[in-house]
């Protein structure tokens, strides 16, 4: 099973997080399995809509709305080990840069991040990014059981089908480790 996260900021799903799932729904079809995605929050569109870019199923976290990267790859962690994820992919944007790391740490699982192309995965996994300010390019090969991908921003382009995802919330709670006082 193949676990994205959707950012969301200020309850809308950012343009990146859409390539994203598209991006991980790819990845599934590639490997035979099916694509989820991940909210934290409250999200002001329909969740369900969410099914159009290739996910089956959205997982909403609500009971957690500052963004705090220590609590939330907890959240994203303990999410990804319960529904047995082998991909957890993330966009390579400034929440996905400070959580993918930790996810990567508490799965014990390989990580590459600035991805600009799918896996290739019929000899492992093998994914390409970009290296050198984008001057040059890299094929990284993961070989731990689970598997964390950053995709670069506008790197694949959303693929927007008619399929509805079936939403599945929770409540959680979280104990931020920092405390926002004013932005």
């Amino acid at each position: 099973m193949i676990l994205i996260y959707a950012d969301n900021i200020n309850g809308t799903i950012k343009k990146s997080s859409l390539e994203a799932m598209s991006y991980g729904a790819a990845i599934a079809k590639q490997l035979g399995t099916e694509a989820q995605a991940l909210v934290i929050g409250t999200v002001s569109s329909d969740l369900s809509s969410l099914g159009a870019y290739g996910v089956s199923k959205v997982h909403q976290l609500s009971g957690v709305e500052e963004f705090d990267a220590q609590s939330f790859a907890k959240l994203i962690s303990d999410k990804a080990s319960e529904l047995g994820a082998s991909v957890v992919v993330f966009s390579h944007s400034l929440s996905g840069k400070a959580l993918a790391p930790r996810v990567s740490v508490r799965l014990k699982a390989g990580l590459v991040t600035g991805a600009v192309a799918l896996p290739e995965t019929s000899n492992g996994f093998v994914v390409k990014k970009s290296v050198f300010s984008g001057k040059a390019f890299a094929n990284i090969r993961i070989n731990s059981a689970v598997k964390i991908v950053s995709l670069n921003p506008n790197a694949f382009t959303p693929v927007v089908g008619e399929g509805k995802a079936e939403v599945i919330s929770a409540a959680v709670s979280a104990t931020p480790s920092v405390k926002i006082v004013s932005t």
